[in-house]
């Protein structure tokens, strides 16, 4: 590989910024160094709105960076269309970065014409439940199994003075919440039915209703300082023994294991409720610069090498998308994703199914929802299924 005498950059946007992130997105910053470039990140205070607000001034502005971190999907596949994306799968092919790459993970950044407009680093469960072995223990209860379990044993938890869940009332955390619950009582094949063929029929069925009755109830049980509260410190509540239970993605296993809580000992995970695997593909955008740019394509190199896919993964509470990397060294909810994978349980995450679009409008109204208790749980299910079954 020939080189010039001086380094390229490779200017990378992302949010990575929590304690178990920095450390895994590390590793790829040191591939990108020892594969001869020069890694520069750009990290906004704001977390991902900063990211977004921070990419469309710079594709804007005719100064894309080289790539743009993200749960991937229609957004790279929209912004690949309109010709803002670099077409990679030529380049991923000719030096195999793609070969044993799930298609599922490829073909939600892919073109109609099979062109690939984002890395997928990673595969994250998007529907964990995170528990405290202390709590459950102190309550005298078992980790719950389903939904109903759960809110069967939510009046204990609460007598035996704890937050029966952790929830933090932003959009983006009522939403994993919220598909989590649907995802399980729909199961795989009417779940991909419903956001990706927009089968009226799963649209009118009672389960959306009942997605949103169970939420109801989640919301009566949430403590005073749920509102807008950050994933990392819902999550902390759980890991200190505050709260029985905490969902979200893969990703809290990471933080859980970097903050020094040991695994059976003090917090465990578990599907939450069915046996339906809700995964999202993270990795990087990769914008179209106009030019060659040897830095960009060390950073692809980066994000699909093997190894470095393994060390993001323990680090991150991920499992690799290349299905040759190694997962015998992952933790143990990360080996449980891995099993969920092979066993061909997982189906997309919504967000990379449906249009931003629509994505915003549901997000609103779970928001709404959340909040407002004079919001029928039979009203909001209408209004959410004619959202999806209506998005173009």
């Amino acid at each position: 590989m020939l080189r010039s005498s001086q380094a390229e950059q490779v200017e990378v946007i992302h949010w990575l910024n929590t304690a178990a992130e920095s450390a895994a997105i590390q590793h790829v910053a040191d591939k990108v160094e020892a594969l001869g470039s020069t890694w520069v990140e750009i990290v906004p205070p704001d977390g991902n709105t900063g990211a977004q607000a921070l990419f469309s001034s710079r594709i804007g502005g005719g100064d894309p960076p080289g790539a743009m971190f993200g749960s991937i999907g229609k957004q790279a596949q929209d912004l690949g269309e309109q010709g803002i994306l670099r077409d990679i799968r030529s380049f991923a092919d000719a030096e195999g970065l793609v070969d044993t790459v799930p298609q599922f993970a490829l073909e939600i950044v892919s073109g109609p014409e099979g062109q690939l407009y984002a890395v997928p680093l990673a595969v994250e469960t998007q529907n964990f439940i995170w528990y405290s072995v202390p709590v459950f223990e102190a309550a005298g209860l078992q980790p719950p199994a389903t939904w109903v379990e759960f809110l069967e044993q939510a009046p204990a938890l609460a007598e035996a003075g704890f937050i029966p869940i952790a929830v933090g009332a932003q959009g983006w955390q009522l939403n994993i919440l919220h598909f989590s619950i649907l995802g399980s009582l729909l199961g795989k094949d009417r779940y991909m039915a419903f956001y990706g063929d927009q089968d009226a029929d799963v649209g009118a069925s009672p389960e959306i209703a009942e997605s949103f009755r169970i939420l109801r109830e989640l919301s009566l049980l949430a403590d005073d300082g749920s509102a807008n509260r950050g994933w990392t410190e819902t999550l902390g509540l759980v890991a200190n023994g505050q709260a029985g239970i905490f969902v979200m993605g893969s990703w809290a296993g990471g933080e859980l294991a970097a903050l020094g809580h040991e695994y059976g000992t003090d917090w465990g995970c578990a599907i939450a409720g069915g046996d339906t695997w809700i995964v999202g593909s993270t990795g990087f955008m990769i914008p179209d610069l106009g030019r060659d740019s040897q830095g960009q394509d060390d950073f692809i190199r980066a994000q699909l090498d093997p190894a470095t896919q393994t060390a993001f993964s323990i680090d991150k509470g991920s499992i690799p998308t290349r299905t040759d990397a190694d997962t015998s060294v992952l933790t143990e909810c990360s080996q449980m994703v891995a099993q969920g994978m092979a066993e061909d349980r997982g189906v997309a995450n919504a967000s990379a199914i449906v249009s931003s679009d629509a994505s915003g409008q549901v997000t609103d109204l779970i928001v709404n929802f959340w909040s407002n208790t004079a919001i029928l749980p039979e009203d909001a299910a209408a209004q959410f299924a004619g959202i999806i079954l209506n998005d173009f």
